[in-house]
C-alpha cells in the first residue's frame, strides 16, 4: 500500500477498524498514538501489509548489542535501554537492547550507525559485527491489537563515548522530539 495514502490518523483509524484493530487503546499507557504510526509509515520506518489474513505492521529493525572498551569497569556488560519517557510525560518500561527502525532504502548497517548516533550520541566503534537476521511475529506494545512482524538485524559492537556511564548507573539521552531514553550497563548473562 503506498504510504502517501496514509496521511491522516482519522483515515488510518477507519482502515484499521475494518480489521478489528482497537485503536481506541492507542495513546494510553505505554501505547503510541495513531498519528505516530502515520508518521512512521510516511517516513518509511514501517509499512502495512493487507491480505486475506488481515492487516499486519511490518518493521525492519536493528538491535544493538553494545559493550564498552576492555578497560571500562563495565567491560563484562552490555548496554540496555531501561525505559523511555514520551514527550507527554508517559513512561514505558523497555528492558531491552537499544534498537531502531531501518528506513526504506537504507541498509541495516547504515541504520545501525544512524540509530547509534541519533539515539545514543555514539559514532566511535572498535568493532562492528553483523549477526544472523531473524524474524519474529509478536504483539507490539506501541500499537496494541495490531499484529506485527519484526525483521531483526543484530549488530554486536564495541563502543567508545559512554565511558562516563558507570557500571549500574543510569544515563538519560533526549531525542529532538523530546523522547527521553534511559540506559544502563547490565551484566552480559542477562
Amino acid at each position: 500500500m503506498p504510504s502517501k495514502i496514509l496521511t491522516s490518523a482519522a483515515y488510518l483509524d477507519w482502515l484499521l477498524s475494518d480489521f478489528g484493530v482497537p485503536t481506541s487503546l492507542w495513546g494510553l499507557g505505554e501505547a503510541k498514538k495513531t498519528q505516530d504510526l502515520v508518521k512512521e509509515i510516511s517516513e518509511g520506518e514501517s509499512y502495512l501489509r493487507i491480505d486475506a489474513d488481515g492487516v499486519f505492521r511490518i518493521v525492519e529493525i536493528v538491535k544493538m548489542f553494545l559493550y564498552p572498551p576492555p578497560h571500562h569497569p563495565a567491560r563484562d556488560c552490555l548496554l540496555m535501554e531501561v525505559g523511555q519517557y514520551f514527550p507527554d510525560g508517559r513512561y514505558r518500561e523497555r528492558n531491552q537492547h537499544p534498537a531502531g527502525k531501518v528506513k526504506r532504502g537504507e541498509s541495516p548497517k547504515d541504520a545501525f550507525l544512524r540509530e547509534a548516533k541519533e539515539e545514543l550520541k555514539l559514532d566511535a566503534f572498535f568493532e562492528i559485527l553483523a549477526l544472523p537476521v531473524l524474524s519474529e511475529s509478536r504483539p507490539s506494545k506501541s500499537y496494541p491489537g495490531l499484529p506485527c512482524l519484526y525483521i531483526v538485524h543484530g549488530f554486536r559492537a564495541g563502543v567508545f563515548g559512554m565511558e562516563n556511564l558507570c557500571h549500574h548507573e543510569e544515563s538519560t539521552i533526549t531525542e529532538e522530539d523530546g523522547t527521553k531514553h534511559i540506559f544502563k550497563w547490565e551484566p552480559k548473562s542477562r
